[in-house]
């Protein structure tokens, strides 16, 4: 299925996928398999932030879409970008999503039944139109959150106990990622010399950034940050991520050791996730209305990239030749992994 979108678009669930308020505040122990369940009072969460929420939302019962948030591109803060989208659905899955791209297979994960218990989150991979899942040794559930251009694919799961923990799968070789001394750890991007970030929780609750390169461990903490989470790194070591103050989030990029926020104009949240080796990052960002949006950031302008007719856009990376990958909620409220050109 392919699609073409340029026009702004509403989620309708004001707990909907994107921004800070949609994104687990880390804790002692994940249980990922809660991605699959909801309750119509009492939305839970599901997920380390700095990861998109995977939840089914069946309880949203909105008749029509919003008109298009026209405040950015009014003020001429942002235009928009035309891409072709196609969906990515792992067969018979509820729920899907892609995190990454490698040009020829895409990763990510999904979930079959929402409303059952016995039916977690699970990592897959998608090369040549064949789905398969990723089997991570010790999960009872799993997300693969990156790839690079060697192949090697990264991501989070969760063991019996439910401890949350990174994992690198290297040609069908599996290591487990904690950073030394935290309750829970996630990997979320992997460049191509095979450097992660993530984010985890120490022993005191607080979520801090954290690069992994040849074994060793490096913290990332934007200066007066609540919390932070590093989401993507290209090949010349740049970082981008989001930071949480008091009331809300935002994105950054770490740069030569300078961090710099990234905030897309007239939002209440933004996210940066994934950056290439030219300097482009992609994210979402929440509007006024508590409308999710993707974008793409380039030479110090935005532009709102949007699956036309969705309820809510993100995106999770771009790469070197432009491709995009990411989730879209659609009318009906369920959620499919994209890639895009």
């Amino acid at each position: 299925m392919t699609e073409r979108g340029s026009e702004t678009e509403r989620d309708t669930d004001r707990h909907a996928v994107g921004g800070i308020d949609t994104l687990l505040r880390l804790r002692r122990k994940v249980d990922l398999a809660e991605i699959a369940a909801q309750t119509a009072e009492r939305p839970r969460r599901a997920l380390l932030r700095g990861l998109p929420d995977l939840r089914y939302r069946p309880w949203v019962r909105r008749a029509t879409l919003a008109a298009p948030d026209p405040d950015a591109i009014a003020l001429a803060l942002a235009t928009a970008r035309v891409y072709a989208f196609a969906t990515a659905d792992y067969p018979g899955a509820a729920v899907s999503l892609v995190f990454d791209s490698d040009g020829g297979t895409a990763v990510g994960a999904f979930v079959l039944d929402p409303t059952a218990g016995t039916s977690p989150v699970t990592a897959f991979t998608l090369t040549g139109g064949v789905y398969q899942i990723l089997s991570v040794p010790g999960s009872t559930a799993s997300i693969a959150t990156c790839i690079n251009g060697g192949g090697i694919i990264a991501g989070v799961y969760a063991d019996l106990s439910g401890d949350a923990h990174g994992f690198v799968d290297n040609g069908g070789v599996f290591s487990t990622v904690d950073f030394p001394g935290a309750t829970a750890t996630q990997v979320i991007g992997v460049n191509n010399a095979g450097q992660i970030v993530g984010d985890y929780i120490d022993a005191a609750g607080t979520e801090h950034g954290f690069l992994g390169s040849g074994g060793a461990f490096t913290p990332i903490d934007f200066p007066g940050a609540s919390g932070t989470a590093a989401a993507g790194i290209n090949a010349n070591g740049d970082v981008v991520g989001i930071w949480s103050d008091a009331t809300t989030s935002h994105g950054f990029l770490l740069q030569d050791g300078v961090f710099t926020p990234i905030d897309f104009p007239v939002s209440t949240t933004t996210s940066t996730f994934g950056i290439n080796d030219g300097g482009e990052i992609a994210g979402f960002y929440t509007d006024a209305a508590g409308v999710t949006h993707g974008f793409v950031y380039t030479g110090g302008a935005f532009s709102i990239v949007d699956v036309t007719g969705a309820r809510s856009t993100q995106l999770t990376r771009i790469k070197n030749d432009g491709m995009i990958t990411g989730v879209f909620t659609d009318g009906l409220t369920a959620q499919h992994g994209l890639t895009g050109q």
